[in-house]
């Protein structure tokens, strides 16, 4: 989110500045009125960051601090009195540091959700969404409880394609370490012994041979230029064009497409619901969900259903219109408007494709074991039969040299 710099009065006319961060100006506004300041001037900040503004902080640790939040709150502790203590026993030195501040801020009469929106790289928009809407109707422990219960949706989520994406990386990196250790260390000793046999080496050899040298000269350009390409990649990855450009490639690529997809869908019904439940209107649900999709082209598909929708035309037909979702979501979504049941039916929507990512895993594990063992055979098998090839020959080696 922006930050936003903001001269006020209070209502004993004194001067308040502050450096904040909102969804645009428009909120900030509105979050000022409803804290009755008078707003005198407004200024978006660019490159500017507070102490902790950047620190990072795993979902697992903010789903602990919501329940035990919830929980404190529940019992009858005042607000800041419980934000102290999740600081004092928090493990995450840095969600501590934060959690101090936002006590503090609290402590001045701020809402729990101006405060910690000053992070927004620490607590993600959901969180505030929910925090904030949980204050407007007094209903904060059980918004910070329906945070906690989406957050640790996003995190099976996420888990569950990592454990698909390990085996594959882990295979892919294990074969290139094997065949550059070979090139390095195994193929000159074979090509001394040709060298001293003066023997003729077939061209599969040679091009192996050729490969090692480079390899060995060059070692430090080699790294040099791998590691550019992967600073570059993330670099790129951080823009705008790049990370449409690679998400939109996520989505096309064969076998891991769907799964990617299904990842998208679960985590944006799921959100969805539960802004919805929390009583945001429906298009702010909708563009915070489309946050948490984890690709840039199923969110721009959101946005733009959500900007659609705002004239009036149904969800369904909107989200079928970017092709970005899967049939059975729109279909259901459909039906939902008609009855009614929309967050009802999303939670469903969301709990079954949890499920299919699962399902689809062990499909995608069942098709690429036998390809990856075909494709590291396939290379080893070629470094091994380029280096034994005169060797089958070792009679005409021989001759050659004598």
């Amino acid at each position: 989110m922006p930050l936003y710099q903001y001269t006020a009065r209070n209502t004993e006319g004194e001067l308040v500045r502050e450096t904040l961060a909102f969804r645009d100006e428009v909120a900030l506004r509105h979050h000022l009125r409803k804290s009755s300041l008078y707003v005198l001037e407004v200024a978006e900040r660019k490159g500017s960051a507070r102490r902790g503004l950047r620190k990072k902080v795993r979902l697992g640790d903010l789903i602990v601090m919501c329940r035990q939040l919830r929980t404190m709150i529940n019992a009858g502790m005042p607000l800041v009195t419980g934000l102290e203590a999740l600081a004092d026993q928090a493990s995450n030195p840095g969600l501590a540091e934060v959690l101090t501040d936002v006590s503090r801020s609290v402590g001045t009469g701020k809402t729990l959700a101006a405060s910690m929106g000053a992070y927004p790289t620490v607590f993600p928009e959901l969180l505030l969404m929910l925090v904030e809407a949980g204050e407007d109707g007094g209903r904060l422990p059980e918004s910070l409880s329906e945070a906690s219960r989406q957050l640790e949706l996003q995190m099976e989520v996420r888990q569950k394609l990592i454990s698909a994406l390990i085996y594959p990386v882990f295979t892919l990196f294990a074969t290139v370490g094997t065949v550059a250790a070979m090139l390095i260390w195994i193929v000159p000793v074979f090509k001394d012994i040709y060298d001293d046999l003066n023997a003729t080496l077939p061209p599969l050899t040679l091009s192996l041979v050729w490969l090692s040298d480079v390899i060995r000269t060059y070692t430090w350009i080699v790294l040099l230029i791998l590691a550019s390409l992967f600073v570059a990649l993330q670099r790129y990855n951080k823009t705008p064009e790049g990370r449409l450009m690679i998400d939109t490639v996520k989505l096309k690529a064969p076998i891991f497409g769907q799964l990617f997809r299904k990842t998208g869908s679960a985590n944006m019904t799921g959100s969805l619901a539960g802004l919805l439940d929390s009583g945001i209107p429906l298009l702010k649900a909708l563009n915070t969900a489309a946050n948490v999709t984890g690709n840039e082209l199923m969110a721009q598909g959101i946005r733009r259903a959500a900007r659609h929708v705002s004239t009036g035309r149904r969800l369904s037909d909107e989200l079928e219109a970017t092709e970005q979702f899967p049939v059975m979501v729109v279909r259901m979504i459909a039906i939902a408007e008609e009855v009614g049941t929309l967050p009802e039916v999303l939670r469903q929507i969301s709990a079954g494709y949890i499920e299919e990512v699962e399902y689809t895993i062990r499909r995608i594990m069942t098709i690429i074991e036998p390809i990856l063992i075909l494709c590291v055979g396939g290379i080893v098998g070629f470094v091994l039969v380029a280096l034994y090839w005169p060797i089958f020959n070792i009679g005409n080696v021989f001759l050659e040299g004598a």
